[in-house]
């Protein structure tokens, strides 16, 4: 597994313990949990639902995936606020404008008039009095593609155009999220067999009281209406990613305190892996530059026998102490889901 500072990084699994890591996330945030699907329902809570604009009332997209590799499988749905037909012209979006009265106004009229409709956005003063970030997803379905929206506005602030006199910046990204939302994670992975499981209802669901019911289709496929959870959200996309764990998971989280170089991370997942333990989510965090860092992560000891589960603490606690005298397990408990 694959860890980055102040970031994260989430797997989806393979029931057989596999794993492939989603990218770590923009915003910097844990957005990831654990549940249950119960009777074909998931809730989805705020911290999850709420950066992804899946909140009650709202319309909710979804796909399902079946992803196979050496005889292992397992599903993915995928949620997310827009439909895939939304998805083919949609951008990211960034203006830098002067942190005046009439700046705001100025880029919303520059998107108005080419008929651009703002998804989802946020905007921040990042040098008060000098500069502010209005970042969004843009839909360019009614105007046309990202390099021509670039070129517009390029060509207009060259003619000193008044009109953007106070928006100094603009940058356009295609944002592809078509990709995620139709081809599923694995798509660089030619080792892995992804099957688009198609829903019958093309209509989109509601979110209601945080529940998303699954359509019959999808429980269907799945087998089975009841299943360990884990919920991924992925914020740059805004696309919540639902996994389905193993039904026997042994699910634990850790705290850990290792030393800030390089290997330190590496010792840390060769111990786990000696005793049959799968990491499943993973965020580590710098304390002391050079010096100290905290990992947290959340693990199954479903393959670790019994017996050795009933003493694992203690033996974790032995083996991380012993690479040295900066390793620290400083907690572990169980996860109840």
């Amino acid at each position: 597994m694959s860890f980055h500072r102040r970031a994260e990084c989430s797997s989806t699994l393979l029931s057989s313990g596999f794993a492939f890591i989603h990218l770590p996330m923009g915003r910097g945030m844990r957005l990831w949990e654990f549940g249950r699907m119960e009777s074909g329902r998931i809730k989805i809570s705020a911290k999850i639902g709420e950066p992804l604009g899946l909140v009650d009332g709202s319309e909710v997209f979804s796909s399902m995936f079946n992803y196979q590799i050496d005889g292992k499988e397992s599903f993915e749905i995928v949620l997310s606020p827009f439909g895939p037909e939304n998805y083919r012209e949609i951008a990211y979006v960034t203006f830098q404008i002067r942190d005046e009265p009439g700046a705001l106004a100025q880029a919303a009229q520059f998107l108005k008039t080419r008929n651009i409709d703002i998804l989802n956005s946020e905007t921040v003063s990042s040098i008060p009095n000098v500069v502010m970030i209005w970042e969004m997803l843009a839909d360019l379905s009614f105007f046309g593609d990202s390099l021509s929206l670039k070129k517009e506005f390029d060509d207009a602030k060259t003619a000193k155009d008044q009109s953007l006199s106070l928006v100094d910046c603009l940058c356009v990204e295609a944002s592809d999220l078509a990709t995620r939302y139709t081809r599923g994670v694995a798509v660089e992975n030619q080792k892995i067999k992804t099957k688009a499981l198609r829903k019958t209802e093309k209509k989109a669901s509601l979110i209601k009281d945080g529940i998303f019911e699954l359509p019959q289709a999808y429980v269907n496929f799945l087998g089975k209406n009841s299943a360990p959870i884990m919920l991924i959200g992925e914020p740059d996309s805004w696309i919540l990613s639902i996994a389905f764990l193993n039904d026997d998971c042994k699910l634990y989280k850790l705290e850990i305190e290792l030393p800030d170089r390089p290997g330190a991370v590496h010792e840390i997942m060769k111990v786990l892996g000696s005793e049959s333990i799968n990491v499943l989510a993973g965020y580590t965090n710098v304390l002391v530059y050079y010096e100290r860092m905290s990992c947290e992560l959340v693990i199954d000891a479903r393959s670790s026998p019994e017996n050795v589960r009933a003493v694992m603490a203690e033996t974790l606690k032995t083996k991380i102490s012993g690479l040295g005298s900066v390793f620290k397990l400083v907690e572990m408990k169980p996860i109840k889901i």
